[in-house]
Order: C-alpha cells, then sequence, then structure tokens
C-alpha cells in the first residue's frame, strides 16, 4: 500500500508513523526546507525556546497521550499562565479571590452578581461580557482580542471562546485540567524526528491542485495538511488567518526572568500581547534564558478568523466539499491548516491517527 502525506507538521508526522508502522509505504512532502511545520525548538547557548510561540501537549486522550510518550519522555510539566493587570500580576484564567485586590473590585463584585444565567452567543464581547462583567472583560480580555485578532471583538464568532476564557471560584491554577501534560525533553523537534525516523521526506517542494496528480500518481491514499486556499490556488478565494511573529531575547546567567512560562499583557500600552520563557517548560538548569515576546499582526498561518456571520467557515466548508469532488475519497484531511480549526496539539495527534486508521480501514490492513 502506497501512502502520500502532503505537510510535515504534527498531524502528518503521525499519519506517517501509523501508516508505516503498519507496512505502508509511505512518502512526505513538504514545502519548507525544515520537517516539523511550527512545532520547532531552537537554541541559543544550549538554553531551548519556541521561535513560533507555546506549545504545552496536554489532554484527556489516553490514546494520544501513550502514542507520543512511546516516543519520547515527556517531562512533567504543568502550564500556568499569569496577566499584567493594573500593575499587577494576576493568575489566567482570572481567580475571583485574586480580583479583590483591583481597585475596581466593587463594580466587579457588582456585576458578577448580576451575570445573567446564560451568556449571550451573539458575539464574542457578549459572551464574554455575560460570563465575567463588562470591568473584568475591559481589563483582561478586550484590548488584548483588538491586538490579537485585529478587530473589533463584536466582529468575532462567540463559538470558541468558551475553549479559552473562564472565570475561576476553585483557586485551579493550572491553566489546563487535562489529566495527561507535559514538555518533550530536549524540545519539539526530537518529537517530530521520531515520527519521522524511517520516512522519506522531500523537502522544499509545494504541491497543488496542478501538481497533484502527478505526486499522487500511483498512490493508494493521501493524508493532505496543506492549507486547503492555497492548494487549490485560491480558485474560490482566501481563507483569512492571524498570525503572530515572536522576538527572542537570551539574557546571560539569569535563571529564570518570568514567574512562570507565560505572562499576558492585555493592555494596549504595549504591542506585544505575552511574554513566553520556555525554560520553565524545558527544566533546564543551565544559567541564561531566552525571553519572548509575542506580537500579533504576522503574514503568517497560526489562526483561523472565526467571524460573527460565519462566512470564513463558509469557505472553509466549500474547500473541504472542492476535496471531495476533484480529488475523491482516497483523499484525507488532517491538522489546523487543512481544516482551518483552531485545534491544540493532543486534536493534531488524534486528526492524524484518524486519518491513518481511515486508510487502513479501506485498505483491510
Amino acid at each position: 500500500m502506497k501512502v502520500l502525506i502532503i505537510g510535515s507538521g504534527l498531524a502528518g508526522a503521525t499519519a506517517a508513523a501509523v501508516l508505516k508502522d503498519a507496512g505502508a509505504e509511505v512518502r512526505v512532502i513538504e514545502q519548507r526546507p525544515v520537517w516539523g511545520g511550527q512545532l520547532r525548538t531552537e537554541n541559543a547557548n544550549g538554553i531551548l525556546y519556541e521561535p513560533h510561540g507555546a506549545h504545552i501537549l496536554h489532554t484527556a486522550d489516553q490514546q494520544v497521550w501513550k502514542f507520543v510518550t512511546d516516543r519520547v519522555e515527556m517531562l512533567p510539566y504543568r502550564h500556568q499562565v499569569m496577566t499584567e493587570v493594573c500593575d499587577r500580576l494576576l493568575s489566567w484564567p482570572p481567580q475571583v479571590s485574586e480580583l479583590e485586590q483591583l481597585p475596581q473590585w466593587a463594580d466587579i463584585r457588582r456585576e458578577l452578581e448580576q451575570r445573567p444565567e446564560r451568556a449571550r452567543t451573539t458575539n464574542f464581547e457578549t459572551w464574554c461580557e455575560d460570563i465575567m462583567g463588562v470591568t473584568l472583560y475591559s481589563l483582561f480580555v478586550r484590548p488584548y482580542t483588538v491586538k490579537q485578532w485585529g478587530t473589533d471583538p463584536k466582529n468575532l464568532a462567540a463559538q470558541w471562546a468558551p475553549k479559552r476564557i473562564e472565570l475561576r471560584h476553585d483557586g485551579y491554577r493550572d491553566l489546563f485540567r487535562d489529566p495527561y501534560q507535559g514538555w518533550p525533553r530536549g524540545g519539539y523537534l526530537k518529537l517530530i524526528d521520531a515520527l519521522l525516523r524511517d520516512v522519506p521526506v522531500e523537502l522544499g517542494a509545494g504541491v497543488t491542485v496542478e501538481s497533484f496528480a502527478e505526486y499522487a500518481r500511483g498512490t493508494d491514499a493521501v493524508v493532505l495538511t496543506a492549507p486547503l486556499d492555497v492548494f487549490f490556488e485560491h480558485a474560490l478565494g482566501e481563507l483569512p488567518w492571524r498570525g503572530v511573529r515572536l522576538e527572542n531575547h537570551f539574557i546571560p546567567g539569569a535563571d529564570h526572568v518570568l514567574p512562570c512560562g507565560v505572562v499576558n499583557h492585555p493592555g494596549l500600552d504595549q504591542a506585544y500581547t505575552r511574554r513566553i520563557e520556555t525554560k520553565w517548560m524545558s527544566g533546564q538548569t543551565l544559567k541564561g534564558t531566552v525571553v519572548s515576546y509575542e506580537y500579533p499582526g504576522a503574514p503568517a498561518r497560526h489562526y483561523p478568523v472565526e467571524d460573527v456571520e460565519g462566512k470564513n467557515r463558509g469557505l472553509a466548508n466549500d474547500y473541504r466539499a472542492l476535496v471531495t469532488e476533484e480529488l475523491g475519497p482516497h483523499v484525507h484531511l488532517a491538522g489546523r491548516l487543512a481544516t482551518y480549526t483552531y485545534i491544540d496539539m493532543d486534536q493534531a495527534v488524534r486528526q492524524g491517527l484518524n486519518a491513518a486508521a481511515r486508510i487502513l480501514k479501506q485498505a483491510d490492513v
């Protein structure tokens, strides 16, 4: 059985490893000169950092966790985030017990008491205001969202807000509640290397609908992880994305600069949205550290834009229909780019596992 995988990010690399282990003849095509997509770890004087932003593997999916930990050693890291608000560092998500120290506490308490029983889903802003009140939303979320997405929050759909926005009363300060969490010893490139160790990968080769037939000739199945608008040469229009860029600063001699792995800065007084110190994740004890400043608005495909009218999601669905109509049922989509979805790492692995399972089922392997 011969399988072509277009893209060497986490979803594509996962599918490649599973199919290779099942005895399939697998070939990966990657447009960039390096594999791994956004999932890369670099180092400065031996200090590991992530040039494309913080990645934390967290999951409740036992199969995903076993799949990863069978291939790399995962350090037992639990991710915590803080937010700079009113010259204070407070937990994210906000803990009500900490909010009493804010000068706006009287307004915050009154608004929390007056919250509706069910949050409105009109748009991102109405949902957040009903969850935490106008004052908290204005301090913690609205300016961050304006910077991150480059638009008024009223223009964004509410559907993804529950996954990222909450107000806590229980004192639990880890960002994620999943039972399995960690960071790979030596960085994420170790994971990609392990997944693609026995798989031939052609680097620096882009595949579009025009060249697809040539690349796919003689194959029984294809896993497509590339952005579909680019793959179809924008035949239906361009899918909007929001990207970030990171400025990475090596600080010699320091153990840590930040109080935790990520510190959000929602205020409009700074252009960056957050600072990241990967040394908290890596567990390194070498002297020196790297602090990365994350700036939104870069021409990169990091976050799909879920607009309130659903136009972008509709266009993404139209492109998915094109895959079936023009390429056929032997082409399987996986990963953030191809599915135009805001997914976590465990979901990318799961999509790679599922794509491989469908292919093996079709082949009765």
